[in-house]
């Protein structure tokens, strides 16, 4: 008897996921495409079921990037070609705000409208920034960093090979042993941001680059290192990374900025994160003003390109708008926004901003 041919052994990639509890873009991507930073790709090919790709929840049915209906000629003879899939509509069953699924789950998702087990309307509406949002975001601080920060010191885990319980690099779930932040009792189930060292911005700060989220799983003894676990990781975490208390305040602010009617005060962008990489939906940019201007989380910017200067007796192009940014962080040092829309492809340092909504 012949052997079946050799496409009919290879496995079809996925063509759906049903979400459960737990998931959001970030990791499906890691398990799906193998790159975590690819989730835009699903967040694109399911965009009349994602309003938001902060917020997935239990039941959405979302389409994968890839290959999804093996060709006839790789199938085993007899066998029938599957029907092309359907684009999938969410669950319409009562979605529970509790079981909302996001990048990051420091904070309880809300959802406006959204129903309970009962049917009852719950009339609670989502923050204007999200603590996942807000946690992940670049912010400029002092030149060296926050004072009195904790450490890593070293994986907490039992190779399998030599010297890998040393390796310099840590992932989501890894045990590591650190040293809390001064000041800091580390009890079991407290959490710290990691963050590395970025560029220095003449003229404003130094940028710090969150790189994950650790939870205390032992408090430290009498000298002795804390215990904890990576529950987040936004990029790779490193020994030399540093340790501070996560601090989400402002990111439960369900107000909404108003538009301003008076034209704001130019800045400009000062840094973009993931250069050379053209930024755009969803990248994080520095602009260069601070808190000490009165620039708050979630006022709204807009990134321009200023006309030239008309030669005489020619009137004046328009600005050419190029996106449109959020502030998710604001410190002494300087604006962290992300980009919400974008109407040109280019998002440059030195671009124009200027201020068009503000928080009340």
């Amino acid at each position: 008897m012949a052997a079946p041919a050799l496409g009919a052994q290879e496995a079809v990639p996925p063509r759906t996921h049903t979400v459960v509890k737990g998931d959001n873009l970030w990791d499906l991507s890691q398990k799906y495409l193998g790159n975590a930073f690819l989730w835009p790709e699903i967040y694109r090919l399911n965009r009349d079921i994602i309003e938001d790709p902060h917020w997935i929840f239990p039941g959405e049915v979302l389409r994968l990037p890839g290959e999804s209906t093996p060709q006839v000629s790789q199938l085993p003879s007899g066998a029938v070609p599957p029907a092309p899939s359907q684009p999938a509509a969410p669950t319409p069953s009562p979605v529970n705000p509790a079981d909302a699924t996001v990048f990051t789950k420091i904070q309880p998702p809300v959802v406006a409208g959204a129903t309970d087990a009962f049917g009852t309307v719950n009339a609670i509406v989502r923050p204007t920034v999200r603590a996942g949002e807000m946690l992940a975001a670049p912010f400029v601080d002092r030149e060296g960093g926050p004072r009195g920060y904790g450490r890593i010191l070293k994986s907490g885990d039992i190779a399998g090979v030599a010297e890998a319980s040393d390796r310099y690099l840590f992932q989501g779930y890894d045990r590591i042993f650190i040293v809390p932040p001064v000041g800091q009792v580390a009890p079991e189930g407290e959490r710290y941001l990691a963050y590395s060292l970025g560029p220095i911005i003449e003229g404003q700060g130094q940028i710090m680059i969150p790189t994950g989220i650790i939870e205390v799983t032992r408090a430290a003894r009498a000298d002795t290192a804390a215990v904890a676990k990576v529950v987040k990781a936004f990029r790779e975490l490193s020994s030399a990374d540093r340790l501070i208390p996560i601090d989400t305040a402002g990111a439960s602010n369900t107000m909404r900025p108003v538009r301003v009617t008076e034209r704001g005060p130019r800045t400009e962008i000062r840094w973009v994160y993931g250069e050379p990489v053209l930024p755009s939906y969803q990248n994080y940019i520095v602009l260069a003003t601070s808190a000490r201007e009165g620039v708050r989380m979630g006022d709204e910017f807009v990134i321009y390109l200023p006309p030239a200067k008309p030669e005489e007796g020619r009137v004046s192009d328009p600005d050419i708008l190029i996106a449109k940014a959020q502030v998710v962080r604001s410190t002494p040092y300087g604006v962290t926004a992300v980009v919400l829309g974008q109407e040109q492809p280019a998002i440059k340092e030195g671009m124009s901003a200027r201020v068009v909504a503000r928080m009340p």
